[in-house]
């Protein structure tokens, strides 16, 4: 960072806080906090981080996801059913209500 970043940042936060006694306050609790997200380097994980290795969907969830496809199924819909883990994905949620619910996933639905 230059200097004259620092220096009108500080000049900021001493308008926005009020006081340069609490700017002391605001610097002692940035230390207690934890990293920001994104930071100086948001393209990177913070060292230690939790890594998700593998996820696997449960015979329940593949059927839930397959339902209302004919076999066979077209491509390679079975692979990406089975490895779609948590990620979200509208190919496998109710879209719109009857008559145009052609997979029928709002059946038993009010």
């Amino acid at each position: 960072m230059s200097r004259l970043y620092k220096r009108v940042s500080l000049v900021v936060m001493a308008i926005g806080c009020g006081s340069v006694a609490s700017l002391a306050g605001a610097g002692a609790w940035a230390q207690t906090t934890p990293a920001p997200v994104a930071g100086l380097q948001p393209d990177r994980r913070p060292e230690g981080a939790p890594v998700v290795q593998s996820q696997t969907a449960s015979p329940a969830v593949v059927a839930q996801r397959l339902k209302g496809i004919s076999q066979p199924w077209p491509g390679n819909v079975r692979q990406i059913a089975e490895q779609q883990g948590n990620w979200y994905s509208p190919m496998f949620t109710p879209g719109m209500n009857p008559p145009y619910d052609i997979r029928d996933l709002h059946a038993g639905k009010p």
